[in-house]
C-alpha cells in the first residue's frame, strides 16, 4: 500500500510542476508583469518577467492598465499582440515601452506589424522592437544584450512590417516601444502592435515514453524506500 501511496504522490508532484504556469489570455499589460517570473504559457512556450520601462525624456507613459495584450500562435509562430488606444494632440507624446522574455522553442525570428494607427498632420505613430537573442538586456532594456541584439521598426504610412532572421536559440528577451507623437499640429492616435516570432520544427518526444520513464523511476523510488 505505501509503494502505491508514494507513486500517486510523485504523478501528482509531475502535475503540478506541468501546470505552473497559467496558459496566457487576453489582459492588460498590468496583469501580465503581475505574473512575475513563473509567466504564461502559449503551447510550448513561456512568456515571463514582464516589466514596464522607464520611458522616452518628454514623453507621458501609458498607464499598464491600458495597453491590452493578447497571445498570438499557429503553425511555427508564437506571439504577442498589444493594444493601445490612445490619442496624442499637438505638442504631447504618449509611450508604453516593456520588457518581457519567451523560452520553450527553438526561435529562428521575429516579425513585427503595426496596424490600426492614424495621424493628421504631422503626428507620427511608432512601433519598435529590441531583441536579445539568447541572451538578456540590462536594466534599460534595450542595451547590454548578452547574446545576439536585433532592432526591428515600424512607422504607420510608410513601413507597417519589419522582420529579421537569426541563428536558432530557445531563449530571448524583447522590449517593445509604441510611440504616438502628435508632432507639432497634429495628432497620432491608436496601434495595434504584433510581435511575431517564428520557430523550427522540432522533435517531440512521444507523451508514452516520457510518462512510463516517470513511472518507472517512481517505482525505483517506491522500492528503495519500501
Amino acid at each position: 500500500m505505501k509503494r502505491f501511496v508514494i507513486l500517486a504522490a510523485a504523478i501528482a508532484g509531475m502535475v503540478q510542476i506541468c501546470s505552473a504556469a497559467p496558459a496566457c489570455a487576453a489582459g492588460t499589460l498590468s496583469s501580465y508583469v503581475s505574473l512575475g517570473s513563473a509567466g504564461c504559457i502559449v503551447g510550448t512556450d513561456t512568456l515571463f518577467n514582464f516589466q514596464v520601462l522607464p520611458g522616452t525624456a518628454g514623453a507621458t507613459a501609458i498607464s499598464p492598465l491600458s495597453v491590452l495584450l493578447s497571445p498570438l500562435s499557429g503553425p511555427s509562430i508564437v506571439g504577442l499582440t498589444s493594444i493601445a488606444n490612445v490619442t496624442s494632440s499637438a505638442g504631447s507624446v504618449q509611450e508604453s515601452l516593456f520588457t518581457y522574455q519567451l523560452t520553450g522553442g527553438s526561435y529562428v525570428g521575429s516579425t513585427i506589424i503595426l496596424s490600426n494607427s492614424s495621424e493628421t498632420g504631422d503626428g507620427a505613430s511608432t512601433g519598435l522592437q529590441n531583441f536579445c537573442a539568447g541572451g538578456s538586456f540590462g536594466l534599460d532594456g534595450v542595451s547590454g544584450c548578452t547574446g545576439t541584439p536585433g532592432a526591428l521598426a515600424t512607422v504607420d504610412g510608410a513601413q507597417n512590417q519589419d522582420a529579421s532572421l537569426f541563428s536558432a536559440v530557445s531563449f530571448l528577451s524583447v522590449t517593445n516601444d509604441l510611440t504616438f507623437d502628435g508632432g507639432l499640429a497634429g495628432t497620432a492616435a491608436g496601434g495595434t502592435f504584433v510581435n511575431q516570432f517564428t520557430t523550427a520544427p522540432a522533435s517531440i518526444p512521444e507523451p508514452l515514453p516520457l510518462l512510463l520513464t516517470s513511472v518507472g523511476l517512481t517505482l525505483l523510488l517506491c522500492r528503495r524506500v519500501k
